[in-house]
């Protein structure tokens, strides 16, 4: 027997909003109450019911504590922060969610963002929240390669859900992300399609983006994206992360690498022209990385959460950098 959709909201309803207890709802449809409990089971997979875990808020005088040590140890303090958590799905739930409730405030006039790949980007892209944005435009920041078959780097995907998030349209991106031809390449970049892509990444308002870490653990490097030769040059040269595949080291430097040449996404310098750089990143595995962007100036906003922002600033103090 078909299960109607007005049958799963009505035992939905009377659960979640009225409170009434299973026993009670199959009484009153003369059912089982393992059946309402399949009902309601069914009402979440069709997606009548959506259940969702906010985290709590983070008191305004922490976050203005944490926001006056980065000031007095990265010159910095557009500091914002959620919840630490142990767990790393609850803890990108968290900054995903946190990166939403600050989009949430600029400005609802025309924008041009653009957006990065990577699991933190991923999960802010496909996270449930919505936003009516219409006068906004989403463009990925690289191109794609068959070479990685995991979706969190999936640029076009990301964009897209990202897109559908706020109610908008993206531009998505056709050309490759790595092209060992240089004459290819060139050919590339002297087309209508790239010059139109370029354009946007020429006049971006925001970025959003996350930072990498291990260089070794990669997808780039463990999908054979790059070849190990490549890895080896990053580990002499002291990397810690990256920020949309330019790498830098603890003290903020970028170093301008020859592989670069063979990559077609945003170039540093474009990237540091977007009006406002929102970097997400959070975990014990990132505060190198977080280290290194701070001293080195690579970000405008920065989105962690409270156990990431207190190891960042032991390990300064450690240092005793400043």
């Amino acid at each position: 027997m078909t299960i109607s959709d007005d049958l799963l909201f009505e035992v939905a309803f009377d659960y979640y909003v009225k409170k009434m207890l299973q026993k009670d709802i199959a009484k009153k449809l003369g059912v089982s109450r393992v059946q309402v409990s399949k009902y309601l089971k069914m009402a979440e997979e069709r997606k009548i019911v959506r259940i969702e875990i906010v985290p709590p808020k983070i008191s305004a005088q922490l976050e203005q504590e944490y926001r006056r040590l980065f000031k007095e140890k990265f010159g910095f303090d557009k500091l914002f922060l959620t919840t630490g958590h142990s767990n790393s799905q609850l803890l990108l739930q968290s900054l995903a969610r946190r990166a939403w409730e600050f989009l949430s405030e600029l400005s609802e006039s025309a924008l041009n963002i653009g957006i990065g790949w990577g699991t933190t980007m991923f999960t802010v892209a496909t996270y449930n929240f919505t936003l009516n944005r219409p006068n906004w435009r989403v463009v990925p920041l690289s191109g794609g390669t068959f070479r990685l078959s995991d979706r969190h780097f999936d640029s076009n995907f990301i964009a897209q859900n990202f897109a559908d998030r706020l109610n908008t349209r993206t531009v998505p991106v056709y050309f490759p992300f790595l092209m060992d031809n240089s004459e290819q390449r060139q050919q590339l970049q002297s087309s209508e399609e790239f010059a139109y892509i370029n354009s946007l990444w020429n006049n971006l308002d925001v970025v959003i983006c996350s930072v990498g870490y291990s260089i070794s653990r990669s997808p780039l490097f463990r999908q054979n994206v790059f070849d190990g030769s490549t890895l080896d040059k990053l580990e002499k040269l002291g990397i810690v992360g990256d920020i949309l595949t330019h790498y830098f080291d603890i003290n903020g430097r970028v170093h301008d690498l020859e592989f670069m040449q063979k990559v077609n996404n945003i170039t540093m310098d474009q990237y540091m022209k977007a009006k406002k750089k929102i970097v997400v990143a959070g975990g014990f595995h990132k505060i190198e990385s977080i280290v290194g962007l701070l001293k080195g100036k690579l970000a405008d906003v920065l989105i962690t959460d409270t156990n990431t922002a207190r190891n960042v600033i032991e390990f300064v103090s450690e240092k005793d950098w400043r």
